[in-house]
């Protein structure tokens, strides 16, 4: 009964079923070869909310044992340019320990930021995305915090103490 009418395209079992599988595994790989063109680090804002992303590949062979000591294959398709390695950083960066309390008139932010001197904080509110940057000796902490609320106008307050920032962005009031 099924084998009446092999050209039937309705049978997902026989050859087209095949040719959907092969059709998506097609357009599978044809995906995963344009991957390479997509940007590495981007930026998406929707419905007032902002969303920052980046993505990469590394593989875990070091460089030393890369001369040879592994079979390599030819590339399936031509390689695109090497990139500049980028110059090693003695700095670790790290991103602090952070708590939000939502107090009525105002927010309040907690960073966990040891052995940080205040002058070297740097605390920058731009729209509703608040950045903190803080370097001590061989460390940088960083940090990108949403604030969903609807924020007074004016720069946040900071106070420094036993490592622990705390910053009060004020409300708006409406």
């Amino acid at each position: 009964m099924g084998r009446d009418n092999e050209n039937n395209k309705d049978d997902d079992t026989g050859a087209a079923g095949f040719t959907k599988i092969a059709r998506g595994l097609s357009d599978l790989f044809t995906v995963l070869a344009d991957f390479d063109q997509l940007p590495r680090r981007g930026r998406h804002e929707k419905d007032g909310r902002v969303m920052e992303y980046s993505f990469g590949k590394r593989t875990l062979v070091d460089e030393g044992e890369e001369s040879g000591s592994h079979e390599e294959t030819a590339p399936a398709r031509p390689e695109t340019p090497r990139r500049r390695a980028a110059k090693p950083s003695s700095l670790e960066v790290l991103e602090p320990v952070t708590d939000m309390f939502d107090e009525p008139g105002e927010i309040i932010l907690l960073f966990e930021l040891p052995g940080v001197e205040r002058k070297a904080i740097r605390c920058i509110l731009d729209g509703d995305i608040l950045l903190l940057e803080a370097k001590t000796g061989e460390r940088l902490y960083r940090k990108e915090t949403l604030i969903e609320e609807k924020l007074a106008p004016g720069a946040p307050h900071l106070t420094l103490r036993n490592g622990v920032l705390e910053v009060r962005l004020s409300k708006q009031t409406t």
